[in-house]
């Protein structure tokens, strides 16, 4: 069993609230789709838009995603699917948490986010050194607290980004 499945099953989905209405319960199998994925076209159709994130409004869910998409990318799945996990993983830090959210009393998602980030941010440097560097180092961008040190490896990475 790999990481990012121990850390799938950590959590009851579906007691989860998700932004498509129902509990989370469903999204394992999008992960497990994903992460199993061995061409672009199994991955059609499983996405976290409108799950995890509907226009960068954030649900209850969306702080337990970040674990097992790191976990994930430290499997160094292929493109096609890092990207999309990369993707979700910025609209997750950058989010908000939606309105039934904050009523809900969960406010900071998008700051539980970044924390949890936080805990991988090894994993995103790899992936700005070494693979999605532009979407890693949005990322990194907003959740590494020392500037410094984001400052060094973007420009360790800028031949990479082609400046």
């Amino acid at each position: 069993m790999k990481a990012w499945e121990w850390e799938l099953r950590r959590h009851d989905w579906a007691a989860l609230r998700c932004g498509c209405g129902r509990g989370a319960g469903h999204l394992p199998t999008t992960f497990e789709r994903l992460l199993g994925a061995t061409a672009p076209d199994r991955t059609v159709g499983h996405t976290f838009a409108g799950h995890l994130e509907e226009q960068s409004m954030l649900f209850e869910a969306a702080p337990h995603a970040v674990p097992v998409i790191l976990a994930g990318l430290a499997e160094r799945p292929p493109d096609f699917v890092r990207g999309p996990l990369l993707s979700t993983l910025g609209f997750l830090v950058t989010g908000e948490s939606h309105r039934s959210e904050a009523a809900a009393g969960r406010p900071g998602l998008e700051e539980e986010c970044a924390e949890s980030v936080r805990e991988g941010l090894w994993q995103l440097y790899a992936e700005a050194a070494d693979g999605h560097t532009e979407a890693a180092l949005d990322i990194l961008e907003y959740v590494d607290p020392d500037e410094e040190r984001f400052a060094f490896h973007r420009a360790r990475c800028a031949g990479r980004l082609g400046k």
